[in-house]
């Protein structure tokens, strides 16, 4: 399988877990690529176990076995090191590898931009900066919203703050 074959597996795997809020069971995962793909079962188990993009959770007290004993017992998650950035509108971040996005505009609830004051964080996910930064890590051509729930489960930063009474 050539690298551009591993990379069209890997976005669409990437926007099959996106659209099924971020994980699946492998075994599926696996025949929804299929349908698609002519992928062997080795090489989507490599895909999953290598590429960083994805994580394998095994359920609690599933066997320790190979490739040979994958199955519904595996979950496969969505992963991405993006990050939202903290300082951008701080003008302290030069040359950084973060998105300048708005927090509030990934959560899908920023009480500005929607015709009324100017939001101050950015709302461009294809930005000057931003879409290098996707390019890079192949989330260039995901969904907005499948984008934003990649980083919702990733980005600790974005995770709601605790209510202390």
């Amino acid at each position: 399988m050539s690298y551009a074959s591993y990379a069209r597996v890997i976005h669409y795997a990437t926007s099959i877990l996106c659209c099924n809020k971020g994980s699946m069971d492998l075994v599926e995962l696996y025949r929804k690529v299929f349908r698609r793909f002519d992928i062997t079962e080795n090489d989507f188990w490599y895909i999953v176990r290598k590429c960083p993009r994805f994580a394998v959770v095994r359920s609690a007290g599933a066997s320790e076995r190979g490739p040979e004993d994958w199955g519904s017992d595996c979950t496969v998650v969505a992963k991405t090191s993006l990050r939202i950035c903290k300082n951008y509108t701080k003008y302290e971040c030069g040359d950084c590898q973060e998105l300048h996005l708005c927090k509030y505009f990934v959560y899908g609830n920023c009480r500005y931009g929607k015709g009324r004051k100017q939001c101050k964080f950015s709302h461009d996910v294809r930005s000057e900066h931003n879409y290098p930064l996707l390019r890079e890590c192949t989330l260039h051509e995901l969904h907005e919203e499948d984008l934003f729930l990649l980083l919702l489960q990733n980005d600790p930063t974005l995770l709601p703050e605790p209510f202390l009474p």
